[in-house]
């Protein structure tokens, strides 16, 4: 059921610039040609691990790209050596820390006796945080920093099994969710377990399609109120941009 046409469409999760580890580069024209085609009118960007974790320079640059387009919307890479958010980005990406990308979180992170000072920093900031670790990682995490606004990425799905992630953190109101590369059912159990409120669209360019992505939650049965929130409301609420 696609319902009416949405004036706002923000896509949540879109890398921007090289990969390192890939040896292929996201331009600006490919992510406007998937804006094109989709509908999606705004998007957060960000770097690409391997990228930024070699240097600071990426975030840079991508932070002048969102100044040349205007819809494009900056989050800022964590690096290992714990760097807050600047002001001038709307969130970050929590990746892996110092752990083996989209494989193993390295436990020894969460007693790094920097880490309670680096939370303190994004908390006072008031971004969200794309957060991508396993689920004992990130329950451990959560428990530790109830404060901290926290985006789990593809439902959990690189981390675990989404429906794990689901049911350990169902009732942390602080935690929400993406749908990148999610499953539309698994989508849908969210969606009726924590509400609307606490999913997010993305879609993880350029390993998913923002039209593939973005139908997945077009014809989703719910309502045109609980599909905007899915959209644009729930992101803009938490980043505090203005369109």
């Amino acid at each position: 059921m696609r319902g009416k046409p949405f004036e706002i469409i923000i896509d949540s999760h879109v890398h921007w610039g090289p990969s390192v580890s890939m040896g292929m580069e996201v331009t600006t024209q490919m992510i406007l040609r998937e804006q094109k085609e989709s509908g999606v009118t705004h998007v957060i960007i960000l770097p690409f691990p391997s990228t930024a974790i070699l240097s600071n320079d990426i975030n840079v640059q991508l932070l002048d790209e969102t100044r040349k387009i205007s819809h494009f919307i900056p989050y800022f890479y964590i690096r290992e050596n714990f760097s807050p958010i600047p002001p001038a980005y709307y969130g970050g990406k929590w990746h892996w820390m110092r752990g083996w990308q989209d494989t193993e979180s390295n436990y020894d992170v969460l007693e790094d006796p920097d880490l309670p000072e680096l939370v303190e920093k994004l908390e006072s900031s008031g971004k969200p945080i794309i957060f991508e670790e396993e689920l004992d990682f990130t329950l451990q995490f959560v428990d530790r920093f109830p404060e901290l606004k926290l985006i789990i990425p593809h439902l959990g799905m690189l981390g675990g099994n989404p429906l794990d992630f689901l049911k350990r953190l169902k009732n942390k109101d602080h935690v929400h969710f993406d749908t990148a590369l999610g499953q539309q059912s698994t989508i849908m159990e969210f969606v009726r377990t924590v509400g609307p409120e606490r999913v997010i669209f993305g879609s993880d360019i350029p390993f998913g399609s923002m039209e593939n992505e973005l139908s997945k939650v077009l014809t989703l049965s719910l309502s045109d109120d609980d599909k905007e929130r899915i959209l644009f409301r729930n992101i803009l609420d938490l980043t505090g941009y203005r369109i």
